[in-house]
């Protein structure tokens, strides 16, 4: 491992699961690193492994990851000669890369020309187009009116998609099929990629229908050396943004490799790169490939490129910015073996992937050294509505993409995270259907599939078995310890009858009253209603009436049951009281679904509103959600102003039901 020479502390500029991966490596190389958070981030682990940590202010990103000239005071405050930005925020800002140029500072990253030229989607497909590279059909659409706009979109021709000019991630990209659909699309996409990149403008590009999202990962030093990593296939996505990436991609062989990644190495050499970078590409079903854009950044999903070729992007990155050359070239790299990376999401697949803020009550990954988790969160930490919902990285390697899948899948049935809706059940169902590991995968794949990983769940009378059962186990072990010699046969057992235990419960919203009589050492009688099940506990598997159901995770907190089994996971809460309130849900009153900035409001006092109608644009984690009435009826208060900041399930509007 060679000396870094020209600097000797880094500072990131980047919070999350991203911040403590640099630093750990930043850390193993021998750097003083100095991370940045802020209020909602206190708890964030960036935080602690850190050598030096600076609070940079309040949760909102303007004002504190996005702000330039704060993040240069800080690092001129802790004495950093060099920032590594990491993915989003800055790290595709050109004027930070100046900014840091011009004092004086390190950045660990491209030249500020290159950002700038790759940072406008507009601009970057014209240097693509001439440098020969292959793009798809679009048009520049900036300062065009409503008519100019229609015009546009008629000349490319429907399906088109809206993007954001100045930056990727899936802010501002909206799919758009038929022309009366335009004009509220394009509005959506400039607000969502003002709040994102603070800049409005957006591009029209055709839209490839069903096509694979397969990218280049490219390195390349200041002497003019450019290599590539091999691809990653993206193309499982929600909403335009990935969830799950692989190399190799199942769909390239080593012809396309060689070809795609002599493109993508051209399209560096072109705006004389350096460092990481990506080459974005559409693939189609005939391996016709065209350029999407580049990243001047590390990427979300460099995991799978590290497993597969053992190297250590950072690193690169940061020798690159030391003034060290590749040492490298294109015949000493290798793919070895099939990697898969998930992202686990604060969001509920189930009402449209919304995102989900809150308190983290359980978090326990998987401690197989067969995955590797890029993570930055911990249990109690709160997830704030100001950042992108990604909590954390799981990613495998096997032999073969087969056995990456397994791994990976087994590895997230023991992984437990609750507190907040998320998408680890979702990913699980993914993972194990015969569509994926078919491999026939394109970026309308989760549409045309359309997984539910609610509807491999058990009924709510179900887990409270369950749950009694691994109640009363727990309980059992716990008198075991305590008593004087008690032989395990025993429990369970009096000289009257078998032992009764009543317990009662409640899963989701429902309280459940059951009542448990102990048949032997592993076997119970659950009593409801007159109904018996017979069930059975014995090395992690439950079984009711003979159906097997393993146990990959159970812990309890506080009279609560966490537990992953199966495939899914779900909570169960011990009724100590015998007083249970049941509340009368209002259909009339409409919730805010999570914290977030009311940026719209459709509707005002006395209006009358259909059921399903929108009447709110919320805006929450960079992304705009619609929220939507609960009933028909006429509108009696609005409680809330465009510009409001809310809270999950705080009262936006009453309406007046219609009888």
């Amino acid at each position: 491992m060679s000396e870094i020479k020209t600097f000797k502390s880094l500072l990131v500029a980047n919070r999350g699961e991203i911040a403590a991966r640099i630093i750990k490596t930043a850390n193993d190389i021998g750097l003083k690193t100095v991370a940045v958070y802020t209020d909602a981030d206190a708890m964030s682990p960036h935080v602690s492994i850190a050598n030096e940590a600076i609070n940079i202010g309040a949760g909102p990103i303007g004002d504190s990851y996005l702000s330039i000239k704060k993040i240069i005071d800080v690092a001129k405050k802790a004495g950093a000669d060099a920032i590594h930005p990491g993915y989003g925020f800055l790290s595709e800002n050109h004027n930070f890369s100046e900014a840091c140029k011009s004092s004086g500072i390190v950045f660990v990253g491209p030249s500020p020309k290159s950002i700038e030229l790759m940072g406008n989607k507009a601009q970057a497909k014209r240097i693509m187009k001439d440098a020969g590279v292959p793009c798809v059909p679009g048009e520049e659409v900036e300062n065009k009116n409503d008519r100019e706009l229609m015009i546009s979109a008629e000349t490319i021709g429907f399906p088109l998609m809206i993007k954001a000019a100045a930056g990727g991630g899936g802010r501002g990209m909206r799919l758009v099929n038929n022309i009366t659909e335009l004009q509220k699309n394009c509005e959506i996409a400039r607000s969502e990629a003002k709040n994102a990149f603070g800049s409005s403008e957006i591009i029209f590009e055709k839209a490839i229908i069903d096509p694979r999202h397969v990218e280049i990962q490219i390195m390349a030093d200041n002497f003019g050396n450019v290599i590539s990593l091999g691809e990653r296939d993206c193309s499982v996505q929600r909403r335009h943004q990935k969830i799950i990436e692989e190399s190799p991609s199942p769909a390239v062989d080593d012809e396309l490799r060689k070809n795609m990644g002599e493109v993508a190495c051209a399209a560096a050499k072109e705006i004389n790169y350096s460092g990481a970078g990506t080459v974005e590409f559409l693939l189609d079903e005939n391996k016709n490939f065209y350029f999407l854009e580049m990243n001047t950044r590390l990427q979300v999903e460099h995991p799978v490129t590290e497993l597969v070729t053992d190297l250590d992007l950072v690193e690169m990155q940061i020798k690159v910015a030391d003034g060290q050359a590749l040492g490298i070239t294109q015949e000493d790299i290798e793919l070895h073996g099939h990697a898969m990376e998930v992202r686990l999401y604060a969001e509920d697949p189930s009402n449209n992937f919304m995102p989900s803020t809150g308190k983290i009550e359980v978090w326990s990954p998987d401690n197989s050294s067969d995955t590797r988790y890029d993570n930055g969160i911990v249990e109690g930490q709160t997830i704030s509505p100001f950042y992108d919902p990604m909590i954390a990285k799981v990613i495998s390697k096997g032999k073969d993409r087969e056995e990456a899948i397994t791994k990976l899948r087994k590895s997230l049935l023991k992984t437990a995270l609750f507190g907040i809706k998320n998408n680890r059940d979702f990913l699980i169902s993914i993972l194990s259907s015969a569509a994926f590991k078919s491999s026939e995968v394109n970026t309308s794949f989760l549409e045309n599939n359309k997984f539910d990983a609610s509807a491999v769940s058990m009924k709510e009378f179900e887990k409270a078995i369950i749950g009694a059962v691994i109640f009363i186990d727990l309980e059992a072990q716990e008198n075991k310890m305590v008593s004087l010699g008690l032989e395990p046969e025993l429990k369970g057992w009096s000289n009257i009858k078998n032992l009764k235990y009543p317990i009662t419960l409640k899963v989701a919203e429902e309280v459940i009253s059951i009542e448990l009589v102990f048949k032997g050492l592993t076997s119970f009688d659950v009593l409801n209603s007159g109904t018996v099940y017979k069930v059975a506990y014995k090395n992690d598997i439950i079984m009711i009436e003979g159906n097997e159901y393993p146990v990959f995770f159970s812990e309890v907190k506080n009279n609560t049951l966490f537990i992953n089994i199966s495939d899914f996971s779900f909570k169960v809460e011990r009724v100590t009281s015998s007083l249970i309130s049941h509340e009368i849900e209002d259909q009339g009153n409409v919730l805010a679904p999570m914290h977030g900035i009311i940026k719209e409001i459709f509707v005002s006092n006395g209006d009358k509103v259909e059921k399903g109608q929108i009447i709110f644009i919320l805006e929450a984690m960079k992304m705009q959600h619609e929220v939507s009435a609960t009933g028909t009826g006429l509108v009696s208060e609005v409680n809330v102003n465009e510009g409001d900041q809310v809270e999950a399930e705080q009262q936006l509007l009453n309406i007046e039901m219609e009888e």
